[in-house]
């Protein structure tokens, strides 16, 4: 199997910069989800997800110094906003707008960076590329999901979906290494097409 991809952007730049944490959580409600080939379950489910349209996510990263918690909006093409103890920093295209010292300054960021957090396997997955095993039904915040273990190329990468009767992950995390330090990021998903989400301009 190919490498999982690298720790998204966004993570790196609050295990870097954060040390606090509000945590925010989510709920809901679904009926029970059958049994699927794991693969094809997890890339439908990876497939649906990038084709939304908005949807709100809560992330927790543990490998910090300190856990770190943030909330994320996206709307579709590509604007996201990211809640941080720092102050809420808005993504529209490749442009971050960072807010400081009560101002807002613009940095550039690298085109695609962020699509991982829409879907986090490789545009050109196959089912044959994935080491995928169904670990039975699991009910997760009141939503009844299926849950699916991907293994990657070492040892320590794993990457984990939950997910609903809809299709859609509810919950994917990611365990591996970087930079020498073990890490868990965890990403919880809500309001999937929800029209009152925005990301306006800061």
């Amino acid at each position: 199997m190919r490498r999982l991809p690298a720790l998204p952007l966004l993570a790196c730049l609050l295990l870097a910069a954060c040390d606090r944490a509000p945590a925010p959580a989510s709920g809901g409600a679904g009926a029970a989800v059958p049994a699927a080939d794991p693969a094809q379950a997890v890339l439908a489910a990876s497939q649906r997800f990038a084709a939304l349209r908005s949807f709100h996510a809560e992330l927790e990263v543990l490998g910090a110094p300190q856990p770190v918690r943030s909330a994320m909006d996206f709307v579709a093409p590509d604007r996201f906003r990211v809640e941080t103890p720092a102050g809420p920093q808005t993504i529209i295209g490749d442009t971050m707008f960072l807010r400081a010292e009560g101002g807002v300054r613009q940095v550039p960021t690298p085109p695609g960076l962020l699509e991982q957090w829409r879907n986090p396997l490789p545009a050109d997955a196959l089912p044959a590329d994935l080491q995928a095993e169904d670990l039975g039904s699991q009910t997760l915040d009141g939503v009844e999901t299926r849950h699916y273990r991907l293994r990657g190329a070492q040892p320590s990468e794993r990457l984990e979906y939950w997910v609903d009767a809809k299709g859609l992950p509810r919950q994917i995390v990611r365990s591996g290494n970087s930079n020498g330090r073990s890490f868990q990021l965890r990403l919880r998903y809500s309001r999937f097409n929800d029209p009152a989400l925005r990301v306006d301009l800061p």
